[in-house]
């Protein structure tokens, strides 16, 4: 009979050592608390000065060696440096009789559709001549981002677009001298894209 208070005696003594236990290591402890932390994400965009407006609008009648020549500019209205790529989607069967070349430069009065003051980049990107970035057929033009025709630096490489950098473009379309692009069409859209490094 005196065994059974015994245990139970011991069992009281063991739970109050273990609140001793935990009561005293929970009166050591230290915090150190950092607030007001803020995040925001940056952003990519671009914008142009087409107003909606297509590129080429006159070029409905179009005769052997006939050119049509408009500039337009693109600026970088986002906070992250980015990669600029052009692309396009050139469609119908006149695409492949004509010659398109890009160039790219600076034009201080920057006015849609005109390259009255247009002066091209000094630096041979593709060795078609001043500023060329591309020089060929409508229809090889560039269809996506993956193979579209990343905008170059003047000293090599990859142009890094950072906020509020522009850059104008001088597009050239030329109708070539075979018969065989008598009384076809063609249409294209030109896409200029940013992603950030």
């Amino acid at each position: 009979m005196t065994r059974a208070p015994r245990v139970v005696i011991a069992a009281a003594v063991a739970a109050v050592a273990a609140a001793t236990c935990v009561g005293a290591y929970a009166a050591y402890r230290a915090t150190a608390t950092t607030t007001g932390n803020a995040f925001a994400a940056g952003t990519v965009a671009l914008s142009d000065n087409d107003a909606g407006t297509a590129l080429f609008t006159t070029l409905t009648a179009m005769r052997a060696n006939d050119t049509g020549t408009d500039c337009i500019r693109v600026r970088s209205d986002g906070t992250l440096a980015s990669t600029v790529k052009l692309y396009g989607s050139p469609g119908g069967s006149l695409a492949s009789y004509l010659t398109l070349t890009v160039t790219r430069g600076a034009d201080p009065a920057a006015s849609f559709g005109s390259c009255a003051t247009f002066t091209p980049d000094a630096t041979n990107y593709i060795g078609q001549g001043a500023g060329v970035i591309y020089n060929g057929a409508l229809s090889s033009f560039p269809a996506s981002y993956a193979s579209g025709i990343t905008d170059p630096a003047v000293g090599g490489g990859n142009e890094s677009w950072t906020q509020n950098e522009v850059h104008v473009y001088r597009f050239v379309i030329a109708a070539g001298t075979n018969t065989a692009a008598q009384g076809l069409s063609a249409t294209a859209s030109f896409t200029w894209e940013a992603r950030s490094q």
